[in-house]
């Protein structure tokens, strides 16, 4: 894909990266601060929602307050994001696939590089694998904050083939996503996507 640069140029989110102060180091850090609150009481033990950390609102402040996220920008679009990704209206959200949805505004390179990116975010324990709901996960997240932006983007079902044609090559259940990732990014619904021509156009709320 020698085009990579520009087909994500085409797109919102891509472009908000510009003007964004948001760092791919930060946004690591971001993770391993908001992991400290998310482990320590902000995800309810006896719940039957996700089994992934969730944090609240008021401890994502906390963490990116440590990290050094003030610029005023940052700071009001990460809390629109934290809105549409509060499912519940608790002020609540599911820590890893929020934090990955931000992953292409900390980036200002090429599709490979942003979800390179995003992979290694997920990636806490950096084993270096990824299962099929951790790819679907990842990709619905960032297929969300392309939304908020107003971009169109994949459908769910879009998605779950990406994924399933990834797997369904491999025969396992589990992936070294380093030896998939020119497939993934090779994908034609991938390429729709950073084209900026996927089929569907969700509001925030939806």
């Amino acid at each position: 894909m020698g085009n990579q640069q520009s087909m994500t140029n085409r797109m919102a989110a891509a472009a908000m990266s510009n003007v964004l102060k948001l760092t791919k180091t930060q946004l690591l850090e971001l993770r391993d601060a908001s992991l400290v609150y998310a482990s320590t009481g902000s995800a309810d033990p006896s719940s039957d929602g996700p089994s992934s950390p969730m944090i609240y609102r008021s401890d994502f402040i906390i963490a990116m307050n440590e990290v050094g996220i003030s610029a005023e920008t940052d700071v009001d679009v990460l809390d629109k994001l934290f809105t549409m990704a509060d499912r519940t209206g608790e002020d609540c959200v599911e820590l890893m696939p929020f934090l990955v949805g931000l992953s292409p505004l900390a980036s200002l390179k090429d599709v490979r590089t942003k979800l390179s990116f995003a992979l290694e975010l997920f990636d806490v324990d950096r084993t270096g694998y990824l299962s099929y709901d951790d790819l679907l996960d990842l990709l619905m997240a960032i297929n969300a904050t392309a939304s908020y932006f107003g971009d169109t983007v994949l459908t769910p079902q879009q998605i779950d083939d990406i994924v399933g044609d990834i797997f369904e090559s491999t025969g396992s259940q589990r992936i070294a996503y380093s030896e998939h990732i020119n497939e993934m990014v090779s994908h034609p619904l991938v390429e729709t996507f950073a084209q900026g021509e996927g089929s569907a156009r969700y509001s925030p709320g939806d």
